[in-house]
């Protein structure tokens, strides 16, 4: 067998498992993302309505 073609080989499985590495690094950033998007939704979903403005300034002692 030729010596360039077992280079080239190489090469070729080489450039395949980089390619592999950052595709599963791309799908784990996807990942983390998107689970903190699902997170800020059901917060979102959660969460409660602001108070009218000036609520809660003042205390009413006599209650």
């Amino acid at each position: 067998m030729d010596m360039s073609m077992i280079t080239q080989s190489l090469g070729m499985q080489a450039a395949q498992r980089q390619q592999s590495a950052e595709l599963m690094m791309v799908k784990a950033a996807n990942d983390m993302q998107q689970q903190a998007v699902n997170m800020l939704e059901k917060g979102l979903a959660n969460a409660k309505a602001m108070p009218a403005p000036g609520t809660g300034s003042v205390v009413d002692k006599s209650a």
